[in-house]
């Protein structure tokens, strides 16, 4: 988003805004991963979360999500233990399959791997981190077993992101949680937690003991009103994904389709603190037993620190306490 900010200026909010969100009680922050966007995303969030750990004590990091068909199993495994080192065992781990043409193109891998990719990076990492060694199986190289140096503080959670209820099916089978993309209805999310349940049953597992989280686009005032900057700042986002499902690039605002307050208003939850609680509590009474993660995306490309530290603050002083009294294991988030 053109915002006349640096690069660097964007990655230093990120950190002062992690600080802020642990000192007003958030438990969580997390990182996306996009590649080649002009729309913020960050390539690289285990780089990032590592900065964050330096800075905190606390507070609980998470890539959500980390593309996991380009990642190189063994450096992965070892970013992640040494993060996980760095934060003295705060680190959890989203993974997903992705979905965008270009980034598969950029580099080069084909997407119908990305499935494998997946799960062959779920089981290195998950032995990497228990034992210290895992096995890889790579094409002319065969399949060998390496050791991975350091280890995690201990087992790492491994969330599995998706948006239809066969992904969600495939992180009850194979993850340790699940996380859901910004959904339109409470009826669309209990949808694809039906299916991570149902899977986790048939396989044996207990999804009751199974963290799930899902993404929901936020802004809160206390007056109510999302300013004009603040609706760009989220059309950026949703117009970019709306064009690269369209398999187009936006390489700067001319890309973008024109804002649509209707696709804003129906991906999004906004108004006064009160306000928003009432739309956040249908998704989260079902699951008041569960421990839920709620991503919560208040940091929107483009905007100023003072203005997205002050949402961090309404939200916590005054959302945050309602949904923990209908869902005491809610953890909010910051995204």
């Amino acid at each position: 988003m053109s915002s006349g900010r640096s690069v660097a200026d964007s990655y230093r909010d990120v950190i002062r805004l992690a600080r802020r969100a642990e000192a007003v009680g958030f438990d969580s922050v997390w990182i996306s991963e996009h590649h080649g966007t002009a729309d913020g995303h960050i390539p690289s969030p285990i780089v990032v979360l590592a900065a964050v750990a330096a800075v905190t004590t606390r507070i609980r990091l998470g890539s959500g999500i980390a593309i996991a068909p380009f990642q190189n199993p063994i450096r992965f495994s070892e970013d992640c233990a040494v993060v996980d080192q760095l934060s003295g065992g705060r680190l959890m781990v989203g993974v997903g399959p992705g979905w965008r043409e270009e980034e598969f193109r950029a580099f080069g891998v084909e997407r119908s791997e990305r499935i494998a990719r997946t799960v062959e990076l779920i089981s290195f990492c998950r032995s990497a981190w228990r034992t210290g060694t895992a096995t890889i199986d790579r094409p002319g190289d065969g399949e060998r077993e390496v050791r991975v140096r350091p280890t995690a503080c201990g087992p790492l959670p491994i969330m599995l992101g998706g948006g239809v209820p066969a992904a969600a099916a495939r992180a009850g089978r194979l993850a340790d949680g699940f996380i859901a993309p910004p959904m339109d209805s409470p009826a669309s999310l209990a949808e694809l937690i039906t299916a991570f349940d149902d899977a986790a049953r048939a396989a044996g597992r207990d999804p009751n003991a199974m963290p799930i989280g899902f993404q929901v686009n936020v802004w809160v005032a206390r007056d109510g009103r999302t300013p004009q900057r603040v609706r760009r700042a989220m059309w950026h986002k949703m117009g970019t994904s709306i064009r690269w499902h369209e398999d187009s690039d936006v390489r700067s605002d001319a890309d973008l389709p024109p804002v649509d307050d209707e696709v804003i208003a129906r991906r999004s939850v906004t108004g006064t603190p009160a306000a928003v609680a009432a739309r956040l509590r249908p998704f989260l009474e079902p699951y008041a037993d569960r421990d839920l993660y709620v991503l919560a995306r208040i940091q929107h490309a483009g905007l100023a620190y003072d203005e997205v530290a002050s949402a961090i603050e309404l939200f916590a002083e005054s959302v945050m306490p309602e949904l923990r009294s209908e869902a005491p294991s809610t953890n909010p988030i910051p995204g």
